[in-house]
């Protein structure tokens, strides 16, 4: 099979970025790869070369519109090419639209990996506009006209509660994979433990951080002794930082709320080892790869009960639905030590499945079924 891909691959960028890059890395042994892409870095780029067959550069501006009519552009001269599929690694209009033209050139079925509904929900932003309106609506629109390819259901349910969604969709068997060399590294060395909670993520009130302070405040009174929790990630603006630190100082909670900032690799892994137990109280996600990483620990994860968390098929993910609940399995898990280690090792077997190549395989499955409807619609 060979295959056009759009796409800007990066391990250093943002969830779906990171990845494309994965994939790209794990997919060469089974499809023939050319890349679109607007990526910037050289050195990525390199290290992509030993994996697929032709790059295509595209230098675009922050205008979604030229940066599609410049990717388009240079797609009219692979008209020779013989492509089985063109794919968009992203739901993001400057992929995914760019992706349907090129189709429509390059006259070849094509389809789509949608990693969230944040970028194709027409009423999503908080910045509203007729441009993004109209931009995302017609992304939507077009990406309906194809068989695409889910990370997780809450996509699904988020757009459809907002009154959109997708008419053909599959949801990837294996949306992501972990980095398991680095874990078992980490989980080889003597932790000990200095947290009881855990969370990573972006700093704001929709990933539920009021919700972990609330809960260390009841904690500290309900057990009678000081309560830790690390939070590893940055604030969503300073706004929501000075904010949060408000809340914490009526609470008097500064020494119980540690901050570390943005992490990667085996730092990151350390420092949630730590903990005890990871929390996961957001509002809004689709498939939070934090969690996933804190079950591959070994860490037994608490979330609340909505479409996202339900992608967690293990007992060592518990879902709660209201935040007394929440408390009292905190204090439950924190204080029996043979359950929340129990939980953990569940966690951690169930988690093995994830793994890049498992993912690669299972986005390669999905071009072959994208193959199959096209040609059963055609």
């Amino acid at each position: 099979m060979r295959v056009l891909i759009i796409s800007s691959p990066n391990p250093y960028g943002r969830g779906g970025e990171i990845r494309s890059y994965n994939i790209l890395m794990n997919m060469s042994d089974k499809v023939n790869i050319d890349l679109i892409t607007d990526l910037n870095n050289d050195i990525v780029i390199n290290e992509l070369r030993n994996r697929v067959d032709e790059i295509y550069r595209v230098r675009c501006s922050s205008n979604h519109e030229t940066c599609i009519a410049n990717i388009v552009k240079l797609a009219t001269n692979l008209r020779k090419e013989d492509y089985d599929l063109i794919v968009s690694q992203s739901e993001h209009p400057r992929y995914a639209l760019s992706a349907f033209a090129i189709a429509k050139i390059l006259r070849r079925p094509w389809t789509a990996i949608v990693n969230s509904f944040i970028y194709i929900c027409p009423l999503c932003s908080s910045e509203l506009s007729l441009t993004r309106f109209t931009r995302n609506k017609i992304t939507l629109d077009m990406l309906n006209k194809t068989l695409v390819h889910l990370v997780s259901r809450a996509v699904q349910f988020e757009l459809s509660r907002r009154g959109f969604g997708f008419i053909n969709y599959e949801v990837l068997e294996v949306p992501v994979g972990i980095d398991w060399d680095v874990i078992n590294k980490v989980r080889a060395e003597s932790i000990s433990k200095e947290y009881d909670i855990a969370f990573m993520g972006v700093l704001s009130s929709e990933k539920g951080i009021y919700d972990i302070a609330y809960a260390v405040y009841m904690l500290k009174k309900k057990l009678n002794r000081d309560i830790k929790a690390v939070l590893i990630g940055g604030f969503s603006s300073y706004a929501e930082k000075m904010q949060y630190f408000s809340i914490l100082s009526k609470l008097g909670l500064q020494p119980n709320i540690i901050f570390k900032g943005y992490l990667t690799g085996e730092e990151k892994y350390r420092e949630m080892l730590k903990a005890k137990i990871f929390v996961f109280p957001s509002k809004i996600d689709v498939f939070p790869i934090s969690v996933l990483e804190a079950l591959a620990l070994g860490l037994p994860v608490i979330t609340w009960d909505l479409p996202y968390s339900r992608e967690f098929t293990t007992n060592a993910a518990v879902r709660v639905n209201f935040f007394d609940k929440f408390v009292e399995v905190l204090k439950y898990l924190l204080t029996n030590d043979d359950t929340r280690n129990a939980l953990g090792n569940v966690g951690s077997e169930w988690a093995k499945h994830y793994t890049w190549r498992n993912a690669a395989q299972s986005e390669y499955k999905a071009y072959l079924r994208t193959i199959k409807w096209w040609l059963s619609n055609a």
